[in-house]
């Protein structure tokens, strides 16, 4: 959830108001003081899809509208000029990044401390956050008065350039920066593999930066004698930078600053300038039936209204059942019909809905299935295990090669994002062991679990297995270990265990086997039936090899379902 920091004298003279906190409860948000300083307030927003609110300027203009101080969509002060500022973005852009760029100026700020914090909060959970530690869309914030228009975003060889990166007082080269620099250490990996890398520089080759790493000294920093602004935002998609520009340049002027706007000229790249910011409003027309008919409501058009301009949204026209509505641009979250009922509901008040029981014919419960995990957990954790989670999606290599399995078909992704995620695992075996993997410079010993599905093929039908697997890692642990903890659990539920000799490739030969159960000598029927739940044994040299492993792991897996049917022969 993000968290920010919020000066309370500050967000009221915003809102130009003094309030009481319970006025935010609406958002969604939980407060707390600092301890050192009462004004403080530490805010976790549990609503991560706006990032419009991660500052006091977001919040206040939101307060604004709630409260009825405001109505509609807030209308900021844009200077028109003679002829526009240009950034030229030159054609080998292309090669390193998507030649991605928005911009804005902002004139005439009063920068005090209060306001400094929040930019550089808000430019670092937007790049951070929302831009996905920069690869998505990353910003630099400049003082506009040392510029020279205009601008070039464009690339150089690393070892072409040299320029002061902010926070430093020599010159670097470019490749350097990412060597040396903490920045370049934490981001460069963006752009390290190409040969050249990006950079924006005004008219008399002064840096001003080196996306999305680090702005450089002279023109990066921004004080409290800064008075105008010029702000970049390069990314991975217009998805992502327009909403970040927006945000920022939005948020700069609830301080009072006139936003002037930008030419980016793209060369052969594109055939048409675009000009940025671009305020213009989203327009969706709503159901008025279709509301009240999801909220169980019955408000009328004026009604509606109402709620609509709490959440800043322009009442623009009605149509009979229709409400036609502009929403703000820095709104990115509002994508449909859906999006503006929510609006509706946390305006209108969770707390004023009428409660009623379902109308279903029955009543929900937790399966048989779902009691015995929770049965199964609890006993393991009583034993002083750690149960992990880890993620289903896998790759072949972790599966087969890692753990010297023979390839088998499995549920593969036809266009994976990553190839690191590129299947569904047959076996939660693979997965606890890179989990050990990534934790090796953790406390021994370590005995974990996990509970959690596998996807096996069978008859060409791909059919979900929950599944137990138990590891313990620790400088001497051998096959009796994990025994011991196997026969402990089996005597808790009332079931004899039994290991037959068995190799499998990711044990070690001689040390494994496959377990079968079957019910105590007291049950009723005199014939004993067997299930074969898994398998169990000390990991192969070769695989620990394959993870990075140094320390012996010895662990077992069982099929949670075919156990449960154990229990009820």
């Amino acid at each position: 959830m993000p968290t920010i920091d919020v000066s309370k004298k500050d967000l009221e003279k915003l809102v130009k108001k003094k309030f009481d906190l319970s006025s935010l409860e609406y958002l969604k948000a939980s407060f707390s003081a600092d301890e050192k300083n009462s004004d403080l307030l530490h805010v976790e927003l549990k609503d991560v899809n706006r990032p419009d609110l991660w500052s006091t300027e977001g919040i206040a203009r939101e307060l604004k509208s709630h409260l009825g101080f405001t109505k509609g969509i807030p209308k900021y002060s844009f200077l028109e000029q003679k002829q526009h500022y240009v950034v030229n973005v030159a054609n080998k852009v292309k090669k390193v990044r998507p030649p991605i760029i928005a911009c804005a100026v902002v004139l005439n700020l009063k920068l005090d401390d209060n306001a400094i914090f929040q930019l550089i909060q808000l430019q670092e959970k937007l790049c951070e956050s929302f831009g996905r530690k920069r690869k998505e869309a990353s910003m630099g914030v400049y003082d506009f008065d040392k510029i020279k228009w205009p601008i070039t975003y464009t690339t150089f060889k690393p070892n072409e350039l040299k320029f002061i990166p902010l926070g430093m007082n020599e010159e670097m080269t470019l490749k350097d920066i990412l060597l040396k620099h903490e920045k370049g250490k934490q981001y460069g990996h963006l752009i390290e593999k190409s040969d050249e890398y990006p950079v924006i520089l005004d008219s008399s080759n002064n840096v001003l930066s080196m996306p999305p790493v680090i702005n450089s000294e002279y023109t990066g920093k921004v004080t409290s004698d800064t008075k105008n602004v010029f702000i970049e935002v390069t990314g991975t998609s217009e998805r992502f930078v327009l909403p970040v520009l927006n945000i920022m340049v939005s948020a700069l002027a609830e301080r009072g600053g006139d936003i002037v706007k930008v030419r980016i000229k793209k060369g052969k790249i594109m055939k048409k300038e675009h000009i940025t910011p671009d305020f213009t409003p989203a327009e969706f027309r709503i159901n008025i039936n279709s509301v009240n008919d999801c909220l169980g409501l019955n408000l009328n058009a004026k009604e509606m209204d109402d709620l609509l301009e709490k959440s800043g949204f322009n009442v623009k026209k009605k149509e009979k059942d229709f409400i036609i509505i502009e929403v703000p641009s820095w709104r990115q979250d509002v994508m449909s019909e859906t999006d503006i009922i929510e609006d509706i509901a946390i305006n209108y008040g969770y707390s004023n809905f009428d409660t009623e029981m379902p109308k279903i014919p029955t009543i929900g419960k937790t399966t048989d299935l779902n009691n015995f995990i929770k049965k199964i957990s609890n006993l393991l954790t009583g034993l002083g295990s750690q149960e992990i989670a880890t993620f289903s999606l896998t790759n072949k290599d972790v599966i087969f090669k890692n753990m010297r399995a023979k390839p088998e078909q499995v549920v593969e992704i036809s266009n994976p994002i990553s190839l690191n995620y590129s299947c569904l695992r047959n076996s939660i075996l693979p997965s606890v062991i890179e989990w050990l993997s990534s934790n090796k410079d953790a406390r021994y010993g370590q005995n974990v679990f996990e509970i959690g599905s596998a996807i096996k093929i069978e008859n060409s039908e791909a059919v979900e297995k929950t599944k137990l697997c138990f590891a313990i890692s620790d400088t001497k642990t051998n096959f009796t270990d994990i025994k011991k903890v196997l026969d402990w659990l089996f005597s808790c539920l009332g079931l004899n265990c039994r290991i037959n000799q068995k190799d499998f490739d990711c044990f070690i030969e001689g040390r494994a086997g496959e377990i079968i159960v079957s019910k105590n000598a007291g049950a009723k029927s005199k014939t004993l039936s067997e299930c074969h739940l898994g398998s169990v044994g000390e990991i192969h040299p070769a695989v620990l090899e394959k993870f990075n492993i140094v320390m012996p792991i010895a662990a077992f897996e069982l099929d949670l379902s075919e156990l449960m049917s154990a229990l009820k022969l």
